[in-house]
């Protein structure tokens, strides 16, 4: 699954992002959509899910219909939707106003101009905690 996701993707994933992929995608069952955090904030519990390989595969050609409309730049060519916060976020890696990196970006606007930039890789995110306070800006408000 994890080769195939990467033969798929529009664009070079990162190393990182692909070891965790296999870790987080042992189970190749339709019922493995990844790792759901719970973050808690301001007393309010707020979730983030990676999609696994095979949630991202199977996601992929819904994005690809949402953004293949004339207005949308051909974004959906230029990223790879990695997860969501089970709600108006979307987390992607792409090559965005500040760099390649991981973005983060509203449900209807997934676009570089509106995508902020979370981090380098997906361990310094998860590990380091940097861009903690971007992913998850829309609760922050």
């Amino acid at each position: 699954m994890v080769r195939e996701l990467a033969e798929t993707s529009p664009i070079l994933l990162p190393e990182d992002y692909i070891d965790f992929l296999k870790t987080i995608s042992g189970n190749t069952d339709d019922g493995n959509v990844g790792l759901e955090l719970g973050i808690k904030i301001k007393d309010n519990i707020y979730f983030m899910q990676i999609y696994s390989a095979q949630q991202a595969l199977k996601m992929r050609p819904e994005y690809e219909e949402i953004y293949s409309y004339t207005d949308s730049n051909g974004i959906i060519d230029q990223i790879w939707l990695i997860g969501n916060d089970l709600g108006d976020l979307h987390y992607f890696y792409g090559q965005g106003k500040e760099g390649f990196g991981l973005y983060v970006a509203e449900d209807s606007a997934i676009y570089f101009e509106n995508a902020d930039k979370i981090a380098d890789t997906l361990t310094d995110f998860l590990v380091k905690g940097i861009g903690f306070n971007t992913a998850f800006w829309l609760h922050y408000s």
